[in-house]
């Protein structure tokens, strides 16, 4: 059965059984499910076991103050900012809610993450360095689609597709003066257009059950060229910093944030911009699953200490073979 994102989002309106609750990181023998609540546990489980959420905070996390562009792979043509900055994460409180869909042969996990740390940006004030701290509370979003599936004549939930992940300043719009509204990806193979992240999904068609969405999630090779593209609205009237975050999750020492550049800009006339940002890189070449994150945050976050911080990311789920 084909299915398309229209067609999915369509079954998340539909009645089914939900189960909500704060998950911990667990893992553990996956047998078969007796009643609705084990189905249920067994798939927020595995939710929280798959290594592209697993990977989620650490594509958004720094280790040290930095400047923007930083990191050892690849090729980076921006120029570099001269200001040092940083997220650091210091609590993740993880909640999954399970919608087992009606014919009991396919569930979505809608996995919510708040994310708890400090943003420090290093500078000069006069002649001497300052580091300034604004604490912040992130929110991220993911769905993941499951099948059920039958293994040596007994019936387990395996993950078959995922959407990107939805993150930032929570709540929001109340504090947030930027909006990622859409993601393109330019492969050597295809082009990934996303307009809402968490109802596009991405394939994992490397599994050998999968039903049919619409695209696959990027497989790349080590040394592919990628681009990608981000439009940002914003309320500055000057360019906000908008980075490319890839590498992460396999090991915090690979990880890149790289400058993306504006390459075009129109004025709402409502007080606010639309800009798409681009940046150019070269697949690693360590194998495993990663997010390419868009980390976009506002020009006051950084430049302005009297101002809160504010920020929009989207992870981009993608696979290195």
């Amino acid at each position: 059965m084909k299915m398309s994102n229209a067609v999915i989002g369509g079954m998340l309106a539909l009645g089914g059984l939900f189960i909500a609750g704060c998950t911990k990181h667990e893992s553990g023998p996956v047998g078969g499910p007796s009643t609705n609540l084990d189905q249920a546990a067994q798939i927020q489980t595995q939710a929280l076991a798959d290594p592209f959420v697993q990977s989620d905070q650490a594509t958004f996390s720094d280790q040290s103050l930095q400047p923007t562009d930083y990191g050892t792979l690849g090729k980076v043509d921006a120029p570099i900012t001269p200001l040092r900055w940083a997220r650091f994460i210091s609590g993740v409180t993880s909640t999954v809610t399970t919608t087992i869909l009606p014919g009991d042969t396919m569930a979505v996990a809608h996995i919510e993450k708040t994310i708890t740390g400090t943003f420090r940006i290093k500078g000069k004030e006069g002649t001497l360095d300052t580091i300034i701290s604004k604490p912040f509370t992130d929110k991220a979003v993911r769905n993941m689609l499951f099948r059920k599936v039958n293994l040596l004549d007994t019936a387990v939930w395996r993950p078959t597709a995922t959407s990107l992940v939805d993150g930032g300043t929570n709540p929001a719009p109340a504090n947030n003066q930027i909006m990622i509204t859409q993601v393109q990806v330019f492969t050597p193979t295809d082009t990934v257009t996303i307009t809402d992240p968490i109802t596009f999904y991405l394939r994992y068609r490397w599994l050998p059950f999968h039903d049919g969405e619409r695209k696959d999630c990027p497989e790349f090779k080590g040394g592919d060229k990628v681009i990608i593209q981000a439009t940002v609205v914003s309320a500055s009237a000057d360019t906000d910093l908008v980075s490319l975050r890839y590498g992460f999750g396999f090991s915090l020492s690979i990880g890149r944030r790289q400058h993306m550049t504006v390459i075009s800009q129109v004025n709402n006339g409502d007080g606010t911009y639309t800009r798409v940002y681009q940046a150019t890189w070269f697949s690693h070449f360590f194998t495993g699953f990663f997010n390419a994150g868009v980390d976009a945050v506002t020009r006051g976050t950084l430049y302005d200490d009297s101002l809160a911080y504010s920020a929009s990311w989207w992870g981009i789920p993608y696979r290195v073979y």
